[in-house]
């Protein structure tokens, strides 16, 4: 019966897109009227990826997780500094209390976590980036420890700490947040509210790890961006090449 897209807009802003089939979506009437109405709907276009040359596309890539040209053009490999809880003092009671408690969550978990203190100021960081883009509208009817919990897997999925092949699993993380099971498209739909699309082109470089695409070099931690260094080597060798 074709296909449902099912787009959501927050504040003008598209923050997540799902596809299903018409068929058990509850819309089959619509469908079956549309096909008497339309009996022969234009044939559909099939999406067409645009195809650039490896090492352009190595590059294109690193740009839009680091942030842009200039983050890439001057790589730094240090761990993240030490952070100070998120600022909240400017914003109204309820959510400056939300805040607090979802920073004390992630203080409070990163005392059992490995690379902890970069964890903690990445975490933070992108707590931070989600109150200004106003998610604490959606979080508010959530408990801050899923809050907190839907931040830590954005944080590790985004700099390759869970996932196949990665050396933690997700349990590692959220373990002391009353949780082992990912928060998956909670976390999806955060990266795509920071992040934009995950790849402007349909498809990432096959070399590169399955990873959310935030768009901040203050939101990875300093043994990814030590990755992502050897594939922007990776793409200058290609191109002398």
């Amino acid at each position: 019966m074709g296909e449902l897209t099912q787009i959501v807009v927050l504040r003008g802003r598209v923050i997540d897109v799902t596809y299903e089939a018409v068929s058990g979506s509850g819309y089959e009437c619509a469908a079956m009227e549309m096909e008497h109405l339309h009996p022969s709907p234009a044939p559909r276009v099939e999406r067409i990826s645009v195809r650039e040359p490896p090492h352009e596309a190595m590059v294109d890539w690193l740009g839009r997780v680091v942030g842009g040209e200039e983050a890439l053009d001057t790589p730094d490999a240090r761990p993240l500094p030490a952070s100070s809880p998120v600022e909240a003092s400017s914003l109204p009671d309820p959510e400056r209390e939300l805040v607090l408690a979802i920073d004390e969550q992630l203080a409070r978990a990163a005392a059992g976590w490995l690379l902890a203190d970069e964890m903690l100021s990445a975490c933070r960081n992108l707590l931070a980036a989600a109150v200004d883009a106003d998610m604490l509208r959606i979080w508010r009817d959530l408990e801050p420890e899923k809050i907190a919990a839907v931040v830590v897997h954005c944080i590790a999925k985004a700099n390759a700490l869970v996932g196949s092949g990665a050396p933690f699993t997700v349990a590692h993380w959220l373990r002391d947040l009353g949780t082992t099971s990912a928060p998956s498209s909670r976390s999806t739909t955060l990266s795509k509210v920071i992040g934009g699309r995950q790849w402007s082109h349909g498809c990432a470089p096959s070399e590169v790890p399955d990873v959310y695409v935030l768009g901040d070099v203050r939101l990875l931690v300093s043994s990814f961006r030590r990755e992502l260094l050897t594939y922007r080597a990776l793409a200058g060798k290609v191109r002398d090449e």
